[in-house]
Order: C-alpha cells, then sequence, then structure tokens
C-alpha cells in the first residue's frame, strides 16, 4: 500500500509500484510484499489454465498450450520449492505470526497451496500432462502438507486456538494437498481433514450463522475455505450438521445484502477490491452447485458487476465440484413476500439488526454485537445506510494491513456513524438488542464508553427511517471550564457520497448525493411499488437534537479504499449530562418537514414525525 495515500498500489511498473495518485516506489519492502502477489496470481493461473484445458476437452476444443502453461508453472514452483524448503521456516516471519517455508505466514502458504494443488489434481486428470509432474512435484506437495500438519498442531493443540480463521484454510490445504496426492497415484496420509474442518464449523460458526468474528471478510473467508475443502464430496453423504452450518452460513450473506446485492463490509475487509469480489464470486459459483436452490443470486450479480472485464472466468470453469446432485437449503429461501422482497433480520449471535423498507430498496444495519476479537471495530450501535445502487452510509471497511490507518482510523471510533464521548474511543465491547421486530430495532450498550448508557432505536416507517439516539452520563466528570464539568457527547454522521448540511433554526438538514454507479438492470431488482424509492437516489435527512447542539461539517475520510479521498463528514455535538439526538431519513425526496421532540417524566416520551403531506405521525420511544 502507498504510505502517503494509504491506497492500494497498482500493477507492477519494470521495477516501480506506482499509487493512484502519482506515487512512485522502489525497492523494499513494496518488492517482497509484491513477490507474494505474484506467487499468489501464478498459482491462480494454473488453476486457470487446468481447468480450461479440462472444460476445452470435454467440448473437443482443447488448447495445447493451456495444458503446457498450467503443466510449467506447477513444475517451476516444485523446482523453486526444493531450494526454498531446504532453508527450512522462513526467517522473515515476525514472533506473532504462525510460520511457514515459502511464505512467512503458514496462511499465505495455506491459501497458495490449495490453489496449486487444485491444478495439479486437475492436471493429473490428463495422461498427457501427468507425465509430467514428477518426483519434483510430489516432493512439493509432501512438504507443504507437512508444513501445513505442523502449523495445524502449533495453532490448535499448542496454541489452543482452534477457532482462528487460519484454521479453516490450513485443513481446506490438508485436503486439497492430500486428494492431488492420491491423483497422483500416492496413498492417502490418513488424516481426515473433512472431519476437521467440520469439526472447526461446529467451533466458529454460530446459530445464526455468523462467523464468530462478526466480520462479513473473514465470514466469507472462512465459508470459502470450507467449500474448496469440500471438491469431490457427494453433497448427500455430508454430516448434517456440517450442511447446516454451510447452509447458515450462505444465508447471512443472502441476508445481510443491500438490494442490489452490495455486502455491508462490517468489521475488517476491503471495502471494495477486485480479489475480494473473485472470492465472493467463487463462494457464489460453488454454492450455487451445493444447492439446487443457493440464494445469492443478487449477491453474484453485484459481484459480476464490481469485477466487469477484469476477471479471468476461472469461476465459471469450476463445474462438477460436488459428486453428487445439489441439496435442497435446510433454511429454504430467504424470507420474501411474493414480489420477492426480503424482510428485515436479526442476526442475534453477531448482533446485527438489518431493517428494510417493505420493498426491499433500501436498508439499515445496526451493529449492536460482540466486538469480534482482532478484527472488531469500534463502533457499538453504529448505524449504516445501503440504497439500490448507492451506499450513502456504509461500513467503512480497512485499508490494507500495512497501512497504520487500519488501528490508526478506520477501526476506531472516529470512523464510524456512532457515538463517542469527548472525542474517545469506544471500548471493545457489546451491546444488546432489547426489542426487535421487521419495523423496529432497539440496542444498547453500558460497557462502550465509561460511566456512559447508550441506547440506540431505529424504525422503518413507510415512508421515512426514524433513528433516536440516547446517551446518559452518569456523572459530570468532565473538568474543563469551557464545558462547565460536562461532557462532549457527539454523534457522528459518515457519508461515503457528497453530502450538503443546512442549519434551518435549531435543526439541520442534510442531502445525500445519489451514486454515480449505474444501478442493476430492472430485471435484478425487486420492482418498488408505486411509493417506493428507485435506484440510484438520494437521501433526505432531517436532525433535531433534545438540548443546545452544533452540527460540525468538514472535510474528512471516506471508505477505506480510498483514505486520501476527502468527503464532507458531521460531528453532531450536545455538551451536557444526556442527550437526545433524533434524525429522519427518507430516499427520492424530502418526506418528512419537521420533527418535534415531546418530552414524558424528565425524558423524551415520543417523536412526532410531521410530513410534507401534512400528516403527524407520533413515535412512542422505549424507555
Amino acid at each position: 500500500m502507498c504510505p502517503t495515500h494509504g491506497t492500494e498500489l497498482e500493477p507492477r511498473a519494470e521495477q516501480t509500484y506506482p499509487c493512484r495518485y502519482g506515487c512512485r516506489y522502489t525497492g523494499e519492502p513494496f518488492a517482497s510484499a509484491w513477490t507474494v502477489y505474484e506467487h499468489q496470481a501464478a498459482a491462480r493461473r494454473a488453476r486457470l489454465l487446468a481447468h480450461r484445458a479440462t472444460q476445452d476437452s470435454k467440448r473437443g476444443s482443447a488448447d495445447p498450450a493451456d495444458l503446457a502453461g498450467a503443466v510449467q508453472i506447477v513444475v517451476d514452483f516444485a523446482e523453486f520449492y526444493e531450494e526454498i524448503a531446504a532453508a527450512g521456516w522462513n526467517e522473515q516471519s515476525e514472533p506473532w505470526m504462525l510460520r511457514g517455508k515459502l511464505f512467512a505466514q503458514a496462511l499465505t502458504e495455506a491459501i497458495w497451496a490449495v490453489q496449486l494443488a487444485d491444478a495439479v489434481a486437475e492436471l493429473a486428470t490428463h495422461s498427457t500432462a501427468r507425465t509430467h509432474l514428477g518426483a519434483p512435484v510430489e516432493n512439493l506437495l509432501t512438504g507443504l502438507l507437512a508444513t501445513i500438519t505442523s502449523a495445524r498442531h502449533t495453532l490448535v493443540i499448542d496454541k489452543n486456538d482452534p477457532t482462528s480463521n487460519y484454521v479453516a484454510w490450513i485443513d481446506a490445504a490438508g485436503t486439497t494437498l492430500n486428494r492431488a496426492l492420491v491423483a497422483l497415484g500416492r496413498p492417502d496420509d490418513g488424516q481426515d481433514w473433512a472431519a476437521r474442518a467440520f469439526e472447526h464449523a461446529r467451533l466458529a460458526i454460530g446459530a445464526d450463522g455468523w462467523e464468530w468474528e462478526g466480520s462479513t471478510y473473514y465470514h466469507l473467508f472462512v465459508l470459502r475455505a470450507y467449500l474448496l475443502g469440500l471438491r469431490g464430496t457427494d453433497p448427500a453423504a455430508l454430516p448434517a450438521d456440517a450442511v447446516s452450518r454451510l447452509d447458515g452460513m450462505v444465508r447471512v450473506l443472502a441476508d445481510l445484502a443491500a438490494p442490489d446485492g452490495t455486502l455491508p463490509m462490517l468489521h475488517d475487509g476491503p471495502f471494495d477490491r477486485i480479489h475480494a469480489h473473485l472470492e465472493m464470486l467463487e463462494v457464489c459459483v460453488l454454492a450455487g452447485q451445493l444447492w439446487s436452490d443457493s440464494p445469492l443470486d443478487r449477491v453474484e450479480a453485484a459481484t459480476r458487476r464490481s469485477l466487469g472485464n477484469t476477471h479471468d472466468g476461472l469461476e465459471d470453469l469450476l463445474v462438477g465440484w460436488f459428486t453428487g446432485d445439489p441439496l435442497a437449503r435446510q433454511n429454504g429461501p430467504a424470507d420474501t413476500d411474493r414480489a420477492g422482497a426480503r424482510a428485515s433480520v436479526l442476526f442475534a449471535d453477531a448482533g446485527y439488526a438489518v431493517l428494510r423498507d417493505r420493498h426491499d430498496t433500501w436498508q439499515a444495519v445496526l451493529d449492536a454485537g460482540p466486538h469480534g476479537g482482532s478484527h472488531g471495530h469500534l463502533d457499538k450501535l453504529g448505524l449504516y445506510l445501503y440504497g439500490t445502487g448507492v451506499s450513502w452510509q456504509p461500513a467503512p471497511g480497512v485499508p490494507p494491513y500495512a497501512s497504520g490507518l487500519r488501528r490508526g482510523y478506520y477501526a476506531r471510533t472516529l470512523a464510524h456513524p456512532t457515538v463517542r464521548v469527548d472525542d474517545l474511543d469506544q471500548l471493545p465491547t457489546t451491546a444488546v438488542v432489547e426489542a426487535f421486530s421487521p419495523t423496529r430495532v432497539v440496542a444498547s450498550t453500558i460497557g462502550a464508553i465509561a460511566g456512559v448508557t447508550l441506547r440506540r432505536e431505529v424504525v422503518m416507517a413507510d415512508d421515512y427511517l426514524l433513528d433516536i439516539v440516547h446517551a446518559v452520563v452518569d456523572g459530570a466528570t468532565g473538568t474543563a471550564t469551557e464545558t462547565g464539568g460536562h461532557r462532549r457527547i457527539t454523534l457522528a454522521l459518515r457519508p461515503a457520497v457528497p453530502v450538503t448540511v443546512t442549519a434551518e433554526a435549531d435543526a439541520w438538514r442534510t442531502t445525500w448525493a445519489a451514486s454515480t454507479v449505474e444501478p442493476p438492470p430492472a430485471a435484478q431488482l425487486t420492482e418498488p411499488g408505486p411509493r417506493g424509492p428507485g435506484p440510484n437516489t438520494e437521501l433526505h435527512g432531517f436532525h433535531r437534537a433534545s438540548a443546545p447542539a452544533v452540527l460540525l461539517a468538514g472535510p474528512g475520510r471516506g471508505p477505506s479504499d480510498d483514505p486520501a479521498r476527502s468527503l464532507t463528514i458531521a460531528d453532531w455535538t450536545v455538551t451536557g449530562p444526556d442527550a437526545w439526538f433524533v434524525s429522519a431519513y427518507s430516499p427520492g425526496r424530502g418526506v418528512v418537514r419537521d420533527v418535534v421532540l415531546v418530552p414524558i417524566d424528565s425524558g423524551l416520551g415520543i417523536v412526532r414525525a410531521i410530513l410534507a403531506d401534512g400528516r403527524s405521525i407520533d413515535h412512542e420511544v422505549a424507555r
């Protein structure tokens, strides 16, 4: 990544590593990082050529160059590996890493090994190619399998970390390497790698289908490892509980996705990255073969739109991944009405609530779950807003891990649309979902900020979304003279699109620009009703606080795919012992003319939304 702009670097130009803003880098550490990319790309290339040769042979149109190219890559790696493996463990590994030999990390080695071993297994089906896969290739696979076996023992036994996402990939590598060796005529290694993968799923996947870390990317990461490791299995022979967990993981992606199929990138993960889109596409393709009614159609369509002409076609060649007929999903299709609109959903273990309008054209995601370990963000009660063809206030993801902005900004409270007090980050904690229905969620936390109780209530009405945030300071702990001993309570607005903010007496209006991205074809979207918002639309907000407040708009960072991009963000601050922040959002047009806060028993009792058409609607506030 570019240390100046925080963006991922562009493809290497000779010995120069450019960034999109014109920076040019040479030497280390860029050269070593790019070498890792090249190894991974070469393994993918071998896999692409091998599978293409197989599919074309079945059609009688094989290009000998594909077979030869795949064999050459594998043989080159095998000869190179003999030199590397002789030196033992990689000396570039940092102390915290699970060490590899060819790569610094065993995890990186496992990911690479899965790709290369899959290519070998495919090449072994060709009599011509198989004659060139001699002892060096067998030694490569055997050496990698030994590394993987050792790494698993270190991680699961010595470090007692059986739920790590590393384990899923180590098991996938063990399965794939062993399968490739068997395809070359070597005996099975006797280790039941598939059973180990199922055991990992039992430990790491919650009842709601989420991987325990609560990160969209790492959920996808683990699911992909499981599916890759199942090549050549009969779906009907898989353990019922393992199938149920895989089913739940797929359901998570389908139920979390925005109306246009975009996946909210909750917690750690790249906001928008070609390699991540390729991984998502692979999951969609393989899930579509495991189940006869996979619910990932809209996610796959969005992924293909994001990839455009960058896709090399590999995933479309992965046919016949399983040996038996696909299964019917145990959980059935995602909850939809007769028009195909999805319902709101609560993921009870991960603590994510997704509220949708009745036409499934926009949604809000509330983060009220556990912290998520090392991949968690300090964003309890963050509210993320997605439309059709637009992400107004999305979870920002993180830049490449080498960037200081990962923990220096994007994992911090500062980067998220939630509450902070005195500009301090929240603490790693969880929240509690107090109430949930298809149109309303209430969640709270007492651990995110010391001495502060936070509650957020979100209501999806027919024409607008009502957001009610309450912060209570347990005592006047501040000492600054300018604040009268009170604390500064701030609710952040973090747009990913251009936004305008205008004051209106003691309230504010915001206009969130429509996306410039072309919406998906109408055939891929649920048809909205007569009052439902269409794609590619603006979002209008009305904002009022219970006490004198300042809504300060200024330049800030957007999502993590381009940290150097400046957008208007806003911090809404009340200085005092408690504060209510109430916002009403409506897509397409400014439906809400005013919001009136009606007190009851020294607190907020009713929020009255006064609409542009003259209607007045009262919402009783959770107490």
